[in-house]
């Protein structure tokens, strides 16, 4: 693991966080949120482009996602415009999976060096990281301690809005789901 200046290590993990405490529970363990941005040359990569954007069922009715053009983008995705948040519908996803599914694996084999922080920790870069609800996941390629604080202050903190386990922030937007049908959107009430 990298070292990172002390007072750096501080800011980063304030940042990363918000200085929020999340004490509610998501309700829906199957349907889960982390919050991400990957800078690349002192660029921040947008993934709200449509081209990310996992499809929707026409408002015709057409719900069949058994098999869903983009195969895990069924249960790991981005949408809505939104491309700084990771929605899952299936526990135990990785990075690897996520970029795949965004046809996107080939902005990490382009000879950079890669840093990566969870949840204001720098670790070893690695796309085999297991993603959990509320994650703060920031990919760069910067080295500078300067560029590194500018880049994750331009870091969200939605995934507790999303994940529900931040009430005071309000109601979360209304989601347009794409999801497998063996896995739901949703839990059904029956089962929580």
């Amino acid at each position: 693991m990298r070292r990172v200046p002390a007072v750096l290590a501080v800011l980063i993990a304030l940042s990363a966080c918000g200085g929020a405490v999340h004490p509610a529970v998501n309700p829906d363990p199957n349907h889960t949120h982390a919050d991400f941005v990957v800078w690349m040359d002192g660029t921040q990569v947008d993934f709200s482009q449509e081209k990310y954007m996992a499809e929707h069922p026409d408002e015709e009715g057409d719900h069949d996602h058994s098999e869903h053009e983009h195969g895990e983008e069924a249960t790991l995705h981005l949408h809505d415009g939104v491309g700084h948040m990771i929605h899952s519908h299936k526990p135990g996803q990785t990075l690897r999976e996520f970029f795949a599914s965004l046809h996107a694996l080939d902005l990490f084999v382009q000879g950079h060096t890669w840093r990566m922080f969870i949840n204001g920790q720098e670790e070893e870069f690695t796309l085999d990281y297991a993603f959990q609800d509320l994650d703060h996941i920031f990919l760069t390629t910067s080295s500078a301690s300067a560029q590194v604080l500018y880049e994750l202050e331009q870091m969200t903190d939605d995934a507790c809005l999303y994940s529900k386990t931040c009430p005071e922030r309000g109601e979360p937007p209304a989601e347009n789901c794409v999801a497998d049908a063996s896995i739901p959107c949703v839990v059904p009430p029956e089962d929580l």
